[in-house]
């Protein structure tokens, strides 16, 4: 599902009709001149956010990438939207590791396996979160919606689509860890 999609949504259920006409309108090549909606800017943040929270909280994704780790050390800022280290490998073996300001430090150089935990950030309304497959698109709907009611103060609607968007979120706590492809870096 795109984001622009899910942005839709959200813009009918707050009856933000402007903002629901400017999406309806857009095509990828006028994306730029969307995003200058103040509005829409806010809900991709407020939708950042709730991928955010649902990575670190709900849903971990995994991903993995093959680096090169030069005298024994390979910085954490290399990792994208690093949250959580799971393992380090060379082939299958797990190799023991250390964290040393602000990096990881092996035994010895070499091109290691990094697998760790992230969360995606979204900078398009046409970026997809097909990665989430397995989350119906109303958690999303839903967590951009509080967000949304909690800046404007809305707090008893906030109470409201928190409410549905806490029990969607833990009703998918329990499923498999998302896993995003491995990338190869140089």
């Amino acid at each position: 599902m795109q984001i622009i999609d899910i942005l839709k949504r959200v813009c009918l259920t707050l009856s933000l009709t402007d903002e629901e006409k400017l999406l309806e309108e857009a095509t990828k090549p006028s994306e730029e001149e969307t995003l200058k909606n103040e509005e829409i800017k806010k809900l991709l943040n407020f939708l950042n956010l709730t991928l955010h929270e649902l990575c670190v909280n709900y849903v971990p994704v995994l991903t993995s990438k093959e680096a090169y780790f030069e005298d024994k050390s390979y910085p954490i800022s290399e990792l994208t939207n690093f949250l959580k280290l799971q393992n380090i490998k060379k082939g299958d073996r797990i190799i023991n590791h250390k964290f040393v300001d602000r990096n990881i430090t092996v035994k010895e150089d070499g091109v290691y396996t990094i697998n760790y935990y992230t969360y995606p950030t979204i900078n398009s309304l046409y970026d997809n979160v097909d990665f989430l497959s397995k989350l119906s698109p109303d958690v999303l709907v839903f967590g951009v919606i509080s967000f949304y009611c909690l800046s404007k103060a809305l707090f008893d609607e906030f109470k409201i689509y928190n409410s549905k968007y806490r029990e969607c979120a833990e009703a998918i706590k329990n499923l498999k860890i998302f896993e995003l492809p491995k990338r190869i870096w140089q």
